[in-house]
């Protein structure tokens, strides 16, 4: 495996953001590009602490670009997510340099990143969520890999949860501007995952993983999402992970990792 750390793919007003690019030891024009996103309750992320685990897929011969985006107390939604979509644009127009295909990309995200991954996945095309920086390159990617993210950001203490989502202060409520979730709707409702989603429009496949026992995001978040894709009639994957918890290692099982492989190398349209 090849790491190559900090390639800065944009800078907001003064702030470099910077990708994590880990590279197989053997590269071809088949070799797939997953753009990975960290959880991090919205906020700034340790990016590296996901490298370990991230190796695993490199392993198998997947490519890994770690973004780093601006965390919610320096830019609230949706910049997340246009930093994520910038990052894949950056690395559609760099493939080449690293021995990749442009055409070969896929989104990836745990926790407050997969519910990244899925708005920049689910709002190409959409022009208040595009941006002109690196315009050359769409953000399409051919598939979304969710592991256990929020999708309605209201409803999070409709189920039991150690954390409070609702005040201010919560994670989705930096998400907002530090705004009380259930008192904003005009804000809360573009955070929707479930808003993106109709039988009308198209939409990469979605891979979708959560645990039963999910102390955190409640597991209720994923079913409503694929309840949502399976009625538009949309190509969904789901599996419930059975008593894990939030982030827990079975998430990174020789199981999953095979079922992720072959949601990349046997993609269905």
């Amino acid at each position: 495996m090849h790491y190559i750390r900090d390639i800065e793919y944009i800078n907001r007003n003064g702030t470099p953001l910077y990708i994590q690019l880990l590279l197989p030891d053997d590269i071809n024009d088949a070799t797939p590009l997953i753009v990975f996103v960290n959880g991090s309750a919205f906020h700034w992320q340790n990016v590296e602490q996901s490298i370990p685990r991230l190796s695993l897929l490199v392993n198998k011969g997947i490519a890994i670009a770690s973004v780093q985006y601006r965390g919610s107390e320096a830019a609230p939604f949706p910049a997340q997510m246009l930093d994520t979509k910038a990052a894949v644009r950056f690395m559609k127009i760099n493939a080449q340099k690293y021995g990749l295909n442009p055409e070969n990309v896929y989104l990836m995200g745990d926790s407050s990143g997969g519910h990244t991954v899925l708005m920049a996945g689910l709002t190409t095309g959409i022009s208040r969520f595009e941006e002109d920086i690196y315009s050359e390159a769409s953000s399409e990617v051919k598939g979304i890999i969710d592991l256990y993210g929020p999708t309605d950001i209201t409803k999070m203490n409709d189920e039991p949860s150690v954390q409070n989502h609702i005040e201010p202060d919560s994670p989705e409520g930096y998400l907002i501007g530090r705004l009380n979730v259930l008192e904003h709707s005009e804000l809360t409702a573009p955070t929707v995952i479930m808003n993106y989603i109709s039988k009308e429009r198209a939409i990469p496949p979605i891979l979708i993983f959560h645990g039963t026992n999910d102390e955190l995001v409640p597991f209720g978040q994923s079913c409503m999402l694929y309840d949502k894709l399976k009625e538009c009639g949309k190509s969904a994957e789901f599996y419930a992970v059975d008593g894990a918890h939030h982030g827990g290692r079975e998430f990174w099982s020789e199981q999953v990792l095979e079922i992720i492989e072959n949601f990349i190398l046997n993609p269905k349209q």
